[in-house]
């Protein structure tokens, strides 16, 4: 198993469902999203990957997991789509991920000075030695450890969703909900609850994506179209809509909310 590494600059990408992501990872929830790796070919289902935050602080690796699947597509860059370049991307199933480094960048740069921390893309091949170093510390500490993969066990994950509904237009269900949220924003769709105004930083740009349409009753591939079918909601929210089968709409939700309580609506009640 090979080792390689992303980069992460806020600068230039906003990870729109990042604290969704942390959330997700930190109860043994699967998440995974498609990541581009440059022009490297050599990357294959199950090797390792970790993930390194450059461009604003705190700098470092902040995650770790499996490649799922590699493949080609159009650019990400507006321009270079225009002209019709295409890009190797992967996908990556996160195993642990932090807010704060794992390992902070000063101490990587000092451990293991001879390697390039700073690359300008993703895909940098890790030297076995590092990585095994970094997975042993990760391994070592409870906030961080998980439970190891082996290259089949990688490679049936994928193919078990593979056999599930794909999101042919935007290819996976992280694309998926950061589309939505840029539309709609962290408010809550039924109750406009906000994590942010209640937690403060804890609760900043998080918030649970909701699809209009139960996936468990479409039972096929089909293309979404996220601005349409899904929708920002809150926990609690959440899982009112999904009380009934088939899920209540949107607006049952609210009607039902606010039969409840006139003054409802307005974010505190959740």
């Amino acid at each position: 198993m090979s080792a390689y590494l992303y980069t992460w600059n806020p600068n230039k990408w906003n990870w729109k469902d990042f604290q969704y992501a942390v959330y997700c990872v930190n109860n043994d929830e699967p998440y995974d999203r498609r990541w581009s790796c440059g022009n490297t070919k050599r990357i294959v289902i199950g090797d390792l990957f970790f993930l390194m935050r450059l461009g604003v602080e705190p700098k470092g690796i902040i995650g770790c997991g499996y490649i799922l699947s590699t493949y080609k597509e159009v650019h990400w860059d507006q321009e270079k789509k225009a002209k019709g370049r295409a890009i190797l991307y992967t996908d990556l199933l996160f195993s642990t991920l932090s807010e704060n480094p794992i390992f902070p960048i000063g101490f990587l740069q000092d451990r293991f000075s001879d390697y390039n921390w700073t690359p300008q893309a993703s895909g940098i091949s890790v030297p076995n030695k590092i990585a095994s170093e970094l997975l042993s510390t990760i391994q070592s500490d409870e906030k961080f450890a998980f439970l190891q993969k082996s290259e089949k066990e990688v490679r049936l994950y994928a193919e078990g969703k593979e056999r599930t509904v794909s999101y042919r237009t935007y290819d996976r269900s992280s694309i998926a909900r950061e589309v939505c949220i840029k539309h709609y924003g962290y408010n809550c769709s039924v109750c406009g609850y906000n994590f942010e105004t209640t937690f403060g930083d804890l609760g900043k740009n998080y918030i649970e994506v909701h699809h209009l349409k139960q996936i468990a009753d479409i039972g096929e591939e089909y293309e979404i179209d996220p601005i349409e079918a899904l929708r920002p909601v809150c926990a609690n929210c959440h899982r009112m809509l999904h009380k009934r089968r088939p899920v209540l709409s949107i607006e049952e939700l609210r009607d039902i909310l606010i039969g409840r309580s006139p003054n409802a609506l307005g974010g505190v009640q959740c």
